[in-house]
């Protein structure tokens, strides 16, 4: 199974950086209504400061140039459909593969790790056989904690293997949180596997894995603590 082309992440962690930046800006006036659509895929109101005979400048250009950086990011995640393997029973991916349902079953995953904010557990109630969720709302941000949420996601992994199932965890892009909270499971489970030996498994079936900065140091620490 395989992933989008190290080029494509590369372009969409810089699209999710402007747009991270663009939403800790304030001061946007309020004057006309659009729609667009979430991350999540749902319909929803913005606003924008333009007059009919205005140019966008300023926060106003802000609006439409996140607007068409956030369906950039939509459209290539949709592409990104296949669960990636890390070994028996342990997967990563991002949105596109945690509503690919077929593809789910196929690789015999029954357990999913959600660890995104704006993402629904797709298949919770499926009437084919709902998949067990455990959701972790971790941002992709340098300071957020994520070895406060491992505990929890190791236990969680673990047990579905024990019995036989297979897990994917997820976030939006399927780079940052969700191979953050693999390789923690594995530096959990895997006493001899380092942080970077661990980073270059999950590479060799989703090349673009590529946890944020602030989680590599985390999960250092992490190795560290354990020698």
């Amino acid at each position: 199974m395989t992933s989008p082309p190290r080029g494509w992440a590369q372009a969409q962690a810089a699209l999710l950086a402007d747009v991270r930046t663009f939403d800790r800006k304030a001061g946007l006036r309020p004057v006309q209504k659009i729609h667009v659509k979430t991350l999540a895929g749902e319909r929803v109101e913005l606003w924008h400061g333009l007059e009919d005979n205005e140019e966008p400048q300023g926060q106003e250009l802000d609006v439409r140039l996140a607007i068409s950086k956030l369906q950039a990011i939509r459209a290539g995640a949709k592409q990104d459909r296949m669960p990636c393997r890390v070994l028996k029973g342990l997967y990563v991916g991002g949105i596109g593969a945690a509503r690919n349902l077929r593809a789910m079953r196929k690789a015999g995953i029954t357990h999913v790790v959600n660890a995104s904010p704006v993402v629904p557990c797709f298949f919770r109630d499926a009437p084919e056989g709902a998949v067990t969720y455990l959701t972790i709302p971790l941002f992709d941000d340098e300071e957020a904690d994520l070895l406060s949420a491992l505990p929890d996601v190791v236990d969680f992994i673990a047990a579905a293997r024990a019995q036989g199932g297979g897990v994917l965890v997820h976030c939006y892009a399927g780079q940052s949180r969700s191979v953050a909270l693999a390789i923690g499971y594995l530096l959990r489970t895997q006493p001899g596997l380092g942080v970077q030996a661990a980073l270059e498994l999950v590479r060799r079936t989703r090349p673009c894995a590529r946890p944020n900065a602030g989680f590599m140091k985390q999960l250092e620490q992490l190795e560290r603590e354990r020698e």
